[in-house]
């Protein structure tokens, strides 16, 4: 073997473990995707709730979201905490993505009211952010996430059309897409540690 591929088997190998270690930050997010898709899916809908009991002030949504934040925020190192190592480039941009995501709901819903403006104009925004977030997700991690972007779209549309249950059926969604999103992620990761239990050397 000469010096060029030499070169070219490390940069393949070298892609390969990338790969693998990506793919296993991702799936490391399926139980939490889970618990965070009931959680956020149910403040949804009490945030519909609120609405139809006449809130238009923003304690009421700050003192049903603050606790919700906080679980969803305190359950990820327990969720991961069999983890170890430096995060990955991939685990870094989830990071990244999903913070950004709820920082830009929470200024946009304080300008929505700040401004004036009917809670109609928050609801299917929130659902466009997310359709940018799982887009940002995809150009990362794979293109299936794609189509979860575009399912956000069309509820935003949906939102837009039924706004007196815009936060209902942007709950439902919610919790529909992350539930199994992250069952697929969970059942791949126990795929894997399942096929490094059985490729490990057995000690007598």
């Amino acid at each position: 073997m000469n010096r060029d591929e030499a070169i070219e088997a490390l940069e393949l190998l070298r892609s390969v473990v990338r790969r693998a270690r990506d793919d296993t930050a991702v799936q490391n997010w399926g139980r939490i995707w889970m618990l965070h898709g009931i959680s956020n899916g149910c403040g949804f809908v009490a945030t519909d709730w609120l609405l139809w009991r006449g809130h238009a002030t923003p304690m009421p949504f700050v003192l049903l979201w603050a606790p919700i934040l906080a679980f969803n925020l305190a359950t990820v190192p327990l969720l991961k905490r069999r983890r170890s190592g430096v995060p990955s480039f991939v685990e870094k941009q989830i990071w990244t993505i999903w913070t950004s995501f709820v920082v830009a709901v929470v200024v946009m819903a304080y300008l929505n009211y700040f401004m004036g403006l009917e809670t109609l104009f928050v609801g299917p925004a929130i659902a466009v952010l997310a359709a940018v977030a799982f887009s940002s997700l995809a150009s990362i991690v794979g293109p299936v996430w794609y189509g979860a972007a575009a399912v956000f779209v069309a509820v935003a549309v949906l939102m837009s059309l039924l706004p007196n249950v815009q936060f209902v059926i942007l709950g439902v969604v919610w919790a529909a897409t992350k539930v199994s999103a992250g069952f697929v992620l969970e059942r791949a990761k126990r795929r894997r540690l399942a096929r490094t239990e059985a490729a490990a050397p057995e000690v007598v």
